[in-house]
């Protein structure tokens, strides 16, 4: 009897090794039938029920095989395998260690040990353990495959190579192996190896979905776009639910601008996976670029639902609060982000663009730093450092980090604007005229949209450039928020029944800037039988005389500095402001994606910013006639409407210090003629300067007073001059002072010269408020006819000329004529309390008569 059995447990046996697991499951059953309790069977039967895929029969059966053999280590280690297949980890190590313990020592059971102790996490036993496998097992590929996983979780690279070539030279065409290899390949930066790998893969099992869609992968890494969307479609083929292959698809087609494609493949990704997290970022993140702001936070949010520590969702949560202006929420973000991975380049660098927008530029700089340290090759991340530098006023430090970007990427247009700017305050002018060819040249090709409308202003450009270089700036910048009004309660706006227009001006300038000491009283002088003024500051509380002042003349001032773009917009509108005033354009400082949510019915474009914003959801332009001439308004996207007279404000009551220093206390040399230009230096351009060295040469004895800038430009503007055969002390340098005593110096100033095509806006109005005669030259922009419209409606026509050679010879003959130049400065100074240009109140009139016209123009539209 006992021999009949040991035969049919060896036919059994024999039938198991043939893989026929029905034949062996039959006649363990038999041996069973005949002894319940044959442990040999009994382990048998558990081991072909594993193999068929049951490892829970599997341990069951063996366990009652052991009550029968305990110490047996083939035993142990079969139940041991069967607990591995159940992700049992821990008891699986205690099996396998039990079964080495009783003698086993065969290579395989240190392998399966190893798997045991690297599914816990345990990597440096593993590997311990997966080395003696190897030891004692050298020709086993399995063996080798499992070792080389092990290393490669460990991060042993070259180790984990060395251990699949091994696999590979025992069998070659192993696909495991030359799929993991491809992987370390691919994740190393080893393209070409890593698409070798992947294809001999495809050589033995063609139809591996997952191999074609790592192949995508390094297509899409090599920028073969194509090809990388011909390997996730076909994996998608062979596997139509392959998440992966479907949600890296979707990335593929979104960088190709096929974005609704894109999102086809995301949002069938999570209808099949509803909670795979690849797809909801990425799905997220093109909700961020369409403007759905509220669909993408969800999104993302839903991510860290999952997956509290997942850093995409963090880094871009970080860049959607960013963009709405919710720099508190954002800097959380970004901060953990980085507490999960602090070796992420993307995650300084939004953190250091956060910071910069709280004002915090040594933060700012200090994560750019650290983002270059890790990415060195990212050009927009030395761009984002030359930015800050520049506001910071580390010029030249911000010139090499700009240079650093075009040398990663010479087309880096935005790099590019930055630089010539830069160049243009320091008055460093080689190869400028170059630089702005090819600036123009980028908005002639439809790269504006990457230029600072701004820093276009001062160079030597048409209306039509300007207004391209505007529409393309509002379309990346401005557009996402156009298209989220919907979706943030913007949509509708009805018009307001109030006997009084409410006015709200949004501004940056709110403080000791240009901007406030030109408005201050029209606050005052506003007609409140007619209008109610509201105020909304987004820049520096500085603590200023005439921050104060405004805040006394406003109906309500409302700090908005720390608020989100969404909140103000939403505060603004639950205010009922009628008009919305914007007095910062895209200057300094600006927040013109408050202006894009709409929030009030009638938005205008008003003083700071000599241009068009390029975007719909402003109404209205405030110009004059000289500004603005009939037939220009097709080089703005708003509405333009025209003042009698200058449309820029001045403040009758501008404090002017009673003290006017002596020539010898401001460097200025007794007996000179006195020429003077406090315009900003990045608006001195070569020709503008060598126009000035010719008016010096022809007038001996004169000087030319500039604005002390910072000491780069000081030290050029003297190297220009003395090329140009005029002496570097008839340069004399003003340092900046307080507005009162600045105004005072001009009354040592025997005439005021202008620069061009960004001419003098204040500083044109603050020499004629304080007596000093300007010469000008006008063109063609808003720029270049600001200060022309400045003498205009101060009555001095004959100071305004329409080229380089009239403001030359204008300039000389008044140096020249000491008769002609005294009538002018008594007409000056006799005109100033009678002008148009200083009359305020005169002015308040008229710009509230242009209020009720865009507002009553409104009503007839919504009625």
């Amino acid at each position: 009897m006992q021999n009949q059995m040991t035969e049919r447990l060896r036919a059994a046996f024999g039938r198991f090794r043939a893989q026929d697991l029905a034949g062996a499951e039959r006649l363990c059953g038999e041996i069973l039938k005949d002894d319940p309790r044959h442990p040999d069977a009994l382990h048998l039967l558990g081991v072909v029920r594993l193999a068929g895929g049951n490892p829970g029969d599997a341990v069951s059966l063996i366990r009652q095989a052991l009550e029968g053999r305990s110490r047996d280590a083939t035993m142990l280690e079969n139940l041991g395998v069967a607990h591995l297949a159940l992700r049992n980890f821990t008891s699986a190590e205690a099996l396998f260690q039990e079964a080495l313990a009783l003698g086993a020592s065969h290579g395989p059971l240190y392998m399966r040990l190893g798997i045991a102790l690297a599914s816990q996490g345990k990597l440096p036993d593993a590997e311990v353990a997966m080395r003696e496998a190897a030891r004692r097992s050298p020709e086993i590929p399995d063996v080798h495959l499992n070792l080389g996983n092990t290393l490669a979780e460990r991060g042993a690279l070259d180790d984990a190579m060395a251990a699949y070539n091994r696999v590979l030279e025992l069998q070659p065409g192993n696909p495991l192996a030359n799929f993991n290899l491809g992987n370390l390949h691919r994740m190393g930066g080893r393209l070409d190896e890593a698409a070798a790998a992947y294809e001999r893969v495809l050589a033995v099992e063609p139809g591996s979905a997952d191999t074609l869609n790592n192949l995508g992968l390094v297509h899409e890494q090599r920028q073969r776009l194509d090809e990388a969307v011909a390997c996730y479609r076909k994996a998608l083929e062979l596997q139509p639910n392959h998440v992966q292959a479907m949600n890296n698809l979707g990335s593929v087609l979104r960088t190709q601008g096929l974005v609704n494609e894109a999102v086809a493949c995301f949002q069938k990704a999570i209808a099949e996976f509803p909670n795979h997290v690849d797809a909801h970022v990425n799905l997220g993140i093109v909700r961020t670029e369409q403007g759905r702001h509220v669909e993408a936070e969800a999104l993302l949010g839903r991510v860290l639902r999952l997956d509290p520590s997942n850093f995409e969702a963090h880094c871009n949560l970080g860049t959607l609060l960013k963009l709405q202006g919710r720099l508190p929420d954002s800097i959380a973000h970004y901060r953990r982000a980085l507490n999960v991975n602090p070796k992420r380049a993307v995650a300084h660098a939004g953190f250091g663009g956060a910071n910069r927008l709280i004002g915090d530029l040594e933060g700012a700089i200090a994560c750019y730093r650290m983002a270059i340290e890790l990415d060195p090759e990212n050009a927009d991340v030395h761009l984002q450092l030359a930015e800050t530098l520049k506001v910071q006023g580390q010029l030249e430090d911000a010139l090499a980090s700009y240079s650093r970007a075009l040398a990663l990427n010479p087309d880096h247009v935005s790099a590019l604007g930055g630089m010539t700017h830069v160049r243009q305050h320091l008055c460093k002018w080689d190869g400028i005229e170059t630089m702005w060819r090819r600036l123009r040249e980028a908005v002639a090709t439809g790269s504006g949209g990457q230029i600072s409308p701004f820093s276009l202003l001062s160079i030597p450009t048409t209306p039509a450039e300007q207004l391209a270089c505007a529409k393309a700036w509002a379309q990346r910048e401005l557009l996402p928020f156009a298209l989220a009004r919907s979706g943030m309660a913007f949509s509708s706006l009805a018009p307001r029944s109030r006997q009084r227009l409410r006015i709200g001006y949004l501004s940056w300038g709110f403080h000791r800037h240009a901007t406030a000491y030109l408005i201050a009283q029209l606050f005052e002088l506003h007609n409140r039988d007619r209008f109610e003024v509201f105020a909304y500051a987004h820049g520096p509380d500085d603590k200023s005389a005439i921050r104060a002042r405004l805040q006394e003349a406003c109906d309500r001032f409302t700090d908005v500095s720390r608020e989100s773009y969404l909140v103000t917009a939403k505060r603004i509108q639950d205010d009922g402001v009628d008009i919305l005033v914007d007095l910062t354009g895209y200057t300094l400082g600006c927040r013109p994606q408050i202006l894009a949510l709409r929030p009030a019915p009638v938005q205008v474009n008003w003083l700071a910013y000599p241009g068009t914003m390029g975007t719909d959801s402003i109404d209205y332009l405030v110009a004059d006639p000289f500004i603005i001439p009939d037939g220009s308004e097709s080089f703005y996207t708003e509405k333009v409407v025209r003042l009698p007279d200058c449309y820029q404000i001045n403040d009758r009551k501008r404090a002017m210090s009673d003290h006017v220093p002596s020539r010898e206390d401001c460097g200025l040399p007794d007996g000179a003629f006195v020429y003077c230009c406090f315009n900003q230096a990045y608006k001195i351009l070569p020709d503008v300067f060598a126009s000035w060295m010719r008016i010096l040469s022809a007038t001996p004895g004169s000087v030319l007073w500039l604005l002390e800038a910072n000491r780069w430009a000081t030290e050029n503007l003297r190297r220009a001059a003395a090329e140009q055969g005029i002496a570097a002390e008839r340069i004399v340098f003003a340092p900046h002072r307080p507005v009162s005593d600045h105004l005072a110096r001009y009354r040592l100033a025997d005439l005021a010269l202008d620069t061009f095509p960004y001419t003098s806006h204040t500083t044109a109005a603050d020499a004629l408020w304080a007596g000093c005669p300007l010469v000008t030259r006008v063109g063609d922009t808003f720029a270049s006819r600001v200060a022309g419209s400045v003498l205009v409606s101060a009555g001095l026509h004959d100071l305004v000329t329409d080229n380089a050679r009239d403001f030359e010879r204008l300039v000389i003959e008044l140096a020249t004529t000491p008769g002609r130049l005294n009538d002018l400065r008594r007409r000056v100074q006799e005109g100033r309390d009678t002008c148009p240009l200083f009359d305020t109140p005169r002015f308040v009139r008229n710009l509230e008569n242009a209020y009720e016209m865009m507002f009553n123009s409104f009503l007839g539209r919504a009625s």
